[in-house]
């Protein structure tokens, strides 16, 4: 945040958006562009929303599926992370007085540059462009680097941690190249995105977390086994774990 916050007080955004805006048209060429538009802005967001759906849907199965019951909490998690951390970013943005890039004087707009900490002046309207409402759509995908963390997949979570901030760059360059956002904007878009996973992670996943060190007792270990070895526990034993049937009353 304090980088975020220095940031801020360079040029950096300027000369960022500087390369993709003409002078001699006084437009940004590339803001109407067909596969920044279209694919990158529209199908990119509609993919994303598919598969939160697909998680949603998956989730409220669970709700009458024994089978899926032991994901339950996992789907929960990744339903919330999917829905909210983009909410929460239009939360701020419909609240927001800074401007998009093309809408500023210095790039043919009508606007002034708004400092972190201004606002507008009547009677200019309030410019609803920050933080960068796509770049939400990619690192939303961070809830499953915390779906990979709690069922010890390194690989999962590791897909997922680059899949979100991949994602969420690419979708923030492609508004930056339209004139739409600077590059300031989408990076705190995915530090409110992180933030809001990270708290519905220690609000949801936290009580089955990794595994405490071997040190510790048995008891404590059963206490917090990641949801993938819960849900082998029954096949192996013929019964259904104590563990499951407190997360399962709980939701």
């Amino acid at each position: 945040m304090l980088g975020l916050l220095l940031m801020e007080t360079t040029n950096l955004d300027r000369f960022v958006s500087d390369r993709f805006f003409d002078v001699a048209s006084g437009t940004f060429p590339l803001r109407h562009d067909f596969f920044l538009d279209v694919v990158m802005h529209r199908w990119a967001k509609y993919l994303v929303i598919l598969i939160g759906v697909m998680v949603l849907v998956t989730c409220l199965i669970s709700l009458c599926t024994a089978s899926l019951r032991q994901w339950r909490r996992l789907l929960v998690f990744l339903t919330l992370a999917l829905g909210l951390a983009p909410a929460a970013v239009s939360t701020l943005k419909a609240g927001s007085s800074r401007y998009c890039p093309y809408d500023l004087a210095a790039y043919g707009g009508h606007a002034p540059h708004l400092g972190f900490f201004e606002t507008a002046a009547a009677p200019l309207e309030l410019g609803h462009c920050f933080p960068g409402g796509h770049a939400s759509t990619g690192f939303c995908l961070l809830a499953f680097y915390f779906a990979g963390y709690v069922l010890r997949r390194p690989r999962l979570a590791c897909a997922g941690l680059w899949t979100g901030i991949l994602a969420g760059l690419l979708l923030g360059a492609a508004r930056v190249a339209e004139g739409a956002h600077f590059l300031s904007h989408n990076l705190w878009t995915g530090l409110v995105c992180w933030t809001v996973i990270v708290l519905l992670y220690a609000a949801i996943l936290g009580p089955c977390e990794r595994l405490h060190p071997a040190s510790q007792s048995s008891e404590n270990d059963s206490a917090c086994r990641p949801l993938e070895l819960e849900a082998q526990r029954p096949a192996v034993s013929g019964a259904r774990n104590p563990r499951l049937a407190t997360l399962d009353a709980e939701l």
